[in-house]
């Protein structure tokens, strides 16, 4: 008890405006609600009394009264309290409650006002009594999260009842019953206290949770920033920026694994390596700017006649590599060597560089994967067979074999 005592005299929780309109809507909700308990009530209050002997004439004015009132409270608070929450200040809708409240007080409190008690019998006054402390007991259950309206219920109610009974000579009943607002006091503010620091702590908790959210989803973007910055950068770092091509990291990355594969299921690989006829006098002639146009439109036209599972890359300057696999063992080098012309056939014609038709060829140079050979070892064979077919005239393809001559003197790319 004396735990439950120190509760009660506690101070109240500061709280702050959301909290404080929560409890007021919660309240009007709950008060909203005891409030229909008046229809059975009354027509139990009117069975009893009818039973006793009063008049009919005086209960059935305080029953409409009741029930008058409680559909009055029903849409008014409904309205102007629960409902209009953002569009009324909190003020003014707890002054309406209030006054929802000391009219409702006052309907409950009339009964023992209205209604003369039968000589020679204690049924009014009783009932009288029992329904001021009910109403006045319900009140403090249901209204005390906003002690306001509490209060002017709970005094409203009190005060009319008290005065219908001393009017009928029962000043005991009378004063036993004020005591009920003593009585209701602790319990009322106990349960604000309880209610509303429970609202409070779950404002608290909300807004924790609202924070962490936010710096979740701000960890969450921060995380994806950082994905997209280095799935760019490793874009950037394995892709020719020119041609968007593989570069040479990217292309010996795929090649190994190619070769790995290959090997253990056996099934061909090959490189082709070729570069452009000519290249420096496109620069010299029409500028880096239209050179660079070429290498576009060659890795475009290039990537357009490989098959699916070829790969092309740009190791540097005019120099590209396609790395082909997947073909059928029995048709040996004829297969790389059938992709490799058909480059040297998209190469032959003519680009557009600017308005200007330039017609540039293609060396290839054609070398197959054999046991012991590195990826290294396989491109600088397809790099011979390239040089190779410079030698011969350029705008040809020449496979890599052990009977190459490299006595011929050198060309010019």
């Amino acid at each position: 008890m004396l735990d439950i005592w120190r509760l009660v005299v506690a101070p109240n929780p500061v709280l702050d405006d959301v909290v404080r309109d929560g409890l007021l809507v919660q309240s009007a909700q709950a008060s909203r609600l005891s409030s229909l308990a008046a229809l059975p009530l009354s027509f139990v209050v009117l069975a009893v009394l009818a039973a006793d002997g009063a008049a009919r004439g005086e209960i059935l004015p305080w029953v409409a009264l009741v029930l008058l009132v409680m559909v009055l409270y029903l849409a008014g608070v409904g309205r102007f309290v629960v409902g209009s929450q953002d569009r009324r200040p909190y003020a003014e809708r707890l002054r309406i409650f209030v006054l929802f409240q000391v009219l409702a007080g006052g309907a409950w409190g009339m009964l023992p006002v209205i209604v003369t008690p039968v000589p020679g019998h204690t049924t009014t006054v009783s009932v009288s009594a029992s329904v001021i402390t009910l109403t006045a007991a319900a009140n403090a259950i249901f209204s005390s999260p906003t002690p306001r309206p509490w209060a002017a219920f709970h005094v409203m109610t009190l005060l009319v009842g008290s005065a219908g009974l001393v009017r009928h000579g029962e000043y005991g009943v009378a004063a036993l019953n004020g005591l009920t607002l003593l009585a209701a006091f602790p319990l009322a503010r106990y349960t604000y206290q309880q209610v509303a620091r429970a609202r409070l702590v779950a404002r608290h908790n909300g807004l924790l949770a609202q924070d962490l959210r936010a710096e979740r989803e701000a960890v969450e973007r921060v995380n994806l920033q950082l994905s997209e910055a280095n799935t760019e950068l490793r874009h950037q770092a394995t892709r020719d920026p020119l041609t968007r091509l593989p570069n040479r990291t990217l292309f010996f990355d795929h090649l190994e694994r190619s070769l790995r594969h290959g090997r253990r299921h056996h099934t061909p690989v090959a490189v082709i390596y070729f570069d452009l006829d000519k290249f420096k006098a496109v620069n010299d002639t029409l500028g880096h700017g239209a050179g660079d146009d070429l290498l576009v439109q060659v890795a475009d036209r290039t990537g357009a006649v490989l098959r699916s599972p070829d790969l092309l890359a740009r190791l540097g300057g005019d120099e590209f590599v396609v790395l082909t696999h997947d073909y059928d063992a029995g048709d040996g080098p004829q297969a790389a060597t059938q992709v490799a012309e058909r480059v040297r056939a998209v190469l032959a014609v003519p680009f557009d560089l600017g308005g200007n038709l330039v017609t540039v060829s293609g060396s290839l140079g054609v070398a197959l994967d054999e046991p012991g050979l590195s990826a290294e070892d396989l491109v600088e064979r397809a790099d011979m067979a390239l040089y190779r077919a410079k030698q011969l005239g350029r705008d040809r393809v020449c496979e890599y074999g052990p009977d190459l001559n490299w006595s011929l003197p050198a060309v010019e790319s």
